[in-house]
């Protein structure tokens, strides 16, 4: 079963409410006691569940950028809106103190450069002096203890090349990929710390929505391939498919979700907007949904029905119902309703079987 059941004890309880009255009101038909109803038919549609909630336009990459070096921003290339493409500019610090650490750096790497290159050279020429015992062992141990150091010198020099250039380039905002900027913190010539936010910046490549689902929906969208979910906003609606259900609730009562969107060429979706998400499911056989006032259960024996029309003689006959699950809009309820039946719509409490009804609208 698709959807989560609840218990029968509870469900009467909660349409003794709804009908506000006991079998006792329920008048017993006679010829002048003829009902204005409202009927439903059950139609193709009839075994579909639908369901709306509300969601937030967002991208399915965003990116807050900064700078990785403290500094003064020398220059803000793009704004708010602006579309760039990856490796862009965006925005640059005054780079010449890191551009001095840089030369500094390789300077320093050269100099270790040649000197590893004269205690290898030194070491090289003992060691062949000591094959003729020309040289002591302690003073190639020394020349040999002179290379090790000197090669670590250069690994370190090496290093610092390494991290002042990374310095350098970090102090450069660029796009990490196709999108566009949503948000602008700085201007020219101002002091910025390390870290500090500069743009928030939303991938072009895909608009996901997020939104929040309750846990037997989400059951059933695990459970079931029969199933339309769209976007709609001020009257225009696109396709949705469910990208990713969480598998913890976040307040309790219902699970997060994320939905990819398809926006067609010419209409444009921005991020961060309320829109409805709309989900439309096929219940199991002989299960759908139909108005709370469609629904009556007998106070003696906690059955539940409705009434079925016969358009012959104008009466209505009881048909036993098992109520499944409560719905803002109806009961989802467990019947043997053929398609193009008609039932009751509303008002079930106060008819009986076998009464003869009018249909609301229709002349006598």
């Amino acid at each position: 079963m698709l959807l989560k059941k609840f218990s029968k004890c509870a469900l009467v309880s909660l349409l003794v409410l709804f009908q506000g009255c006991s079998s006792e009101s329920i008048p017993e038909p006679t010829k002048q006691n003829i009902r204005v109803v409202t009927l439903n038919e059950v139609g193709a549609n009839a075994h579909y569940q639908e369901s709306r909630f509300s969601g937030i336009t967002q991208t399915e990459s965003r990116a807050q950028l900064s700078f990785g070096v403290p500094g003064k921003v020398q220059k803000v290339q793009v704004d708010i809106g602006s579309r760039l493409k990856a490796g862009d500019i965006m925005a640059t610090l005054d780079l010449e103190p890191y551009q001095l650490a840089v030369d500094n750096a390789r300077s320093e790497a050269s100099k270790a450069q040649i000197a590893l290159e004269e205690h290898q050279a030194n070491y090289e020429r003992l060691n062949r002096l000591k094959s003729n015992n020309a040289v002591s062992q302690q003073d190639l141990e020394a020349a040999r203890t002179l290379f090790l150091t000197a090669q670590a010198s250069v690994r370190e020099a090496q290093s610092r090349v390494r991290l002042t250039e990374r310095e350098l380039a970090q102090a450069v905002i660029k796009a990490p990929y196709d999108g566009v900027v949503s948000t602008r913190q700085i201007e020219p010539f101002e002091e910025v710390a390390q870290n500090q936010v500069i743009f928030t910046f939303d991938s072009s490549a895909q608009l996901i929505v997020e939104s929040s689902i309750p846990v037997a929906l989400a059951n059933a969208l695990r459970s079931t391939n029969e199933q339309v979910i769209s976007i709609s906003h001020q009257g225009a609606s696109f396709e949705a498919e469910m990208s990713h259900i969480a598998e913890r609730a976040s307040n309790g009562l219902s699970l997060p979700v994320k939905l990819r969107i398809q926006v067609p060429e010419g209409h444009f979706l921005p991020p961060g907007i309320v829109v409805a998400v709309n989900y439309r499911l096929k219940n199991s056989e002989n299960v759908l949904l139909v108005p709370h006032g469609a629904v009556y259960v007998e106070a003696t024996s906690n059955s539940a029905f409705l009434y079925s029309f016969n358009g012959e003689s104008n009466t209505v006959s009881k048909k036993p119902v098992q109520i499944v699950d409560i719905q803002p809009s109806g009961y989802i309820i467990n019947a043997e309703l053929e398609l193009g039946e008609r039932y009751v719509a509303a008002g079930a409490a106060f008819i009986s079987d076998g009464q003869q009804v009018r249909i609301l609208g229709e002349t006598r």
